[in-house]
């Protein structure tokens, strides 16, 4: 799951079951938080952002079309497909707050930022990606698509996320190695008492996903209310269900 140093030598391949999950539940989510604010900018921040956009896989591509039927994000990514590309977190989220998003980005690699237009986004003057959570301003949403390496240190993000929901709503993802890793993490959300939802994504290693597998986690901020988001919800829940039902269906 690392990621390479420029966007032609990305380690693994854009559109694989990973990124559907993340990319499927950020454009329900985007869509549900612009909804409630009625024509406000939605305040965003992706401080593992990545590029603006990846080069696909034939394969992976008709894969997405022909039975990945989630419609709102087929409908995004279409014109993408349709040039051999994959749009990233960042492109997505601002077509499903059709434009009205204010985003905020950072990543430690200066040729992911460097792939967005001067101007459309606010580069963060932070040392990590983790560093948003310590951070005062508040944002509708925060996400965060960490590398491999936040295993180590799950735990304490997962407790700085929980701190930080009186400001900002946070999906977060995580590339796990082992399937029992999904347990764990489910446990210590628990352990939190976090009002959230969960999506897991058990990988059969098809050679277009690796060998990763894969979980989300929706952490609504607290002034959302546990009512307001039971319907978004449903929506993620299909999802998920959708991205397992194209693992178990190479």
């Amino acid at each position: 799951m690392n990621r390479g140093t420029t966007e032609s030598n990305v380690r693994y391949n854009p559109g694989n079951l990973g990124d559907l999950l993340k990319h499927g539940w950020l454009v329900e989510i985007v869509r549900f938080l612009h909804r409630l604010k009625t024509g406000e900018p939605l305040r965003y921040a992706d401080t593992f952002c990545g590029f603006a956009d990846y080069g696909v896989h034939d394969e992976t591509a008709q894969r997405i079309r022909d039975r990945f039927h989630v419609l709102e994000f087929r409908r995004l990514q279409e014109p993408f497909l349709d040039r051999g590309r994959y749009a990233g977190s960042v492109t997505l989220a601002g077509l499903a707050a059709e434009g009205n998003l204010r985003a905020s980005l950072f990543d430690a690699n200066p040729q992911a930022l460097a792939s967005y237009p001067a101007g459309t986004a606010e580069i963060l003057e932070i040392r990590s990606g983790y560093d948003i959570l310590d951070s005062k301003d508040p944002y509708d949403l925060i996400f965060l698509d960490p590398y491999d390496d936040v295993w180590a240190d799950c735990k304490t993000v997962l407790t700085r996320c929980a701190a930080r929901l009186d400001r900002a709503s946070i999906l977060i993802f995580f590339p796990l190695e082992a399937e029992s890793q999904w347990d764990l993490l489910a446990a210590a959300i628990d352990r939190l008492g976090i009002n959230c939802q969960r999506g897991f994504v058990k990988n059969p290693g098809n050679p277009l996903d690796g060998t990763w597998h894969f979980a989300a986690i929706f952490m609504p901020g607290t002034l959302l209310g546990l009512g307001a988001v039971l319907g978004l919800f449903g929506e993620l829940n299909v999802v998920t269900a959708r991205v397992n039902a194209l693992a178990a269906n190479p």
